[in-house]
């Protein structure tokens, strides 16, 4: 393992896709984004954040 580490040569891009190719295979086809597409709105308000518990001082203890 330590010997490795003094390897110093630098792969070049097609052994880099040669070894992703031996590890995964063929990759799928990209997918294309689909002409159909819609934007949305949202139609309903934004949750409103809860209020702050009260502290002690306010109960009347």
């Amino acid at each position: 393992m330590g010997e490795d580490r003094g390897h110093t040569e630098r792969s070049t891009d097609e052994e880099f896709a040669r070894l992703r190719h031996v590890r995964f295979g063929e990759l799928p086809a990209r997918v294309a984004p689909a002409e159909d597409l819609v934007e949305t709105v949202d139609t309903e308000p934004p949750h409103e954040e809860p209020e702050q518990p009260p502290v002690r001082r306010e109960w009347g203890a």
